[in-house]
C-alpha cells in the first residue's frame, strides 16, 4: 500500500457484488490479468487489497459507469493455491474497515482506491437483549462444525461470541438483505447500533431460523 500522508492511503481494489465485514472470510477464483498481478503483488510485498461492493441501480444501463460503495475493508490473503498460470484460487480474511475517498482505473483495468482507514470496532459485551441471536449464530457455528464445513464457511477462530462486533458482522454476513442494506451495516462505527440492527432485521422478517446459504 502507498501513503499519502499519515491519514489516507492508496491500495487495489477489487470490486465485488457482495461485502466483506472484518474477520469475515472471502474466497475469490483469479484469472483476469490485472488481478492475477495484483495478488503477485500483495503476496510479495505482504501487502492488504481492498474490497468494495459494486452498487448499480436496476435501472442502470450498462455502458453507465462504476459506482462502488463509500465503505470498503482490507483483505489479507492468507491462502493461495496457482491451480494454473493463470488461475489461483485464493482465501482471503477481512481485517480492517476503509472509507474510499476516490478511485481510478489504470491502464491495465485495476482499480486504485485512495482511502482512510476507519477504528476497528471497540470489543462490547453482547447485551441481555441481543442473548437470542447469538444463540442463533451459536447454532449455525455448532452445524458448520458438526458437518466439518469450516474451510467453506465464513467464519474463522477465534469465535468471538461474546463481542457485539463479531457477532453482528457474522450475522450480517449471512442475512438474505440488499447491498446496500449490508453496507449500511459495514458503515456503523458503533457494534452495539450494528447489532440493534441485525436483531431487528431478523425479528422482523421472521429469520429465526437462519442458515448458511
Amino acid at each position: 500500500m502507498t501513503n499519502i500522508d499519515s491519514t489516507t492511503r492508496k491500495i487495489p481494489l477489487f470490486p465485488l457484488g457482495t461485502v466483506l465485514f472484518p474477520d469475515g472470510v472471502i474466497a475469490l477464483k483469479i484469472f483476469e490479468a490485472r488481478y492475477l498481478d495484483m495478488i503477485k503483488t500483495c503476496l510479495r510485498e505482504k501487502t492488504e487489497f481492498g474490497v468494495v461492493s459494486i452498487m448499480k441501480d436496476q435501472d442502470s444501463k450498462e455502458d453507465s459507469p462504476l459506482v462502488f460503495s463509500q465503505i470498503g475493508t482490507l483483505a489479507l490473503i492468507e491462502d493461495f493455491d496457482p491451480i494454473q498460470p493463470a488461475l489461483y484460487m485464493t482465501k482471503s480474511s477481512g481485517t480492517q474497515r476503509f472509507k474510499l475517498l476516490h478511485s481510478q482505473q489504470e491502464a491495465n483495468g485495476l482499480w486504485i482506491g485512495e482511502i482512510e482507514l476507519l477504528a476497528n470496532d471497540p470489543v462490547t459485551p453482547i447485551p441481555e437483549e441481543h442473548q437470542k441471536v447469538v444463540k442463533l449464530l451459536n447454532e449455525i457455528i455448532s452445524v458448520i462444525q458438526s458437518e466439518d464445513l469450516l474451510e467453506e464457511s465464513p467464519f474463522k477462530k477465534p469465535f468471538k461470541t461474546d463481542d457485539c462486533g463479531w457477532v453482528s458482522n457474522r450475522l450480517a454476513e449471512l442475512l438474505p438483505i440488499s447491498l446496500a442494506q449490508k453496507n449500511h451495516l459495514l458503515a456503523q462505527t458503533n457494534p452495539r447500533i450494528r447489532l440493534d440492527l441485525v436483531t431487528e432485521i431478523i425479528e422482523d422478517d421472521g429469520l429465526s431460523n437462519l442458515m448458511l446459504h
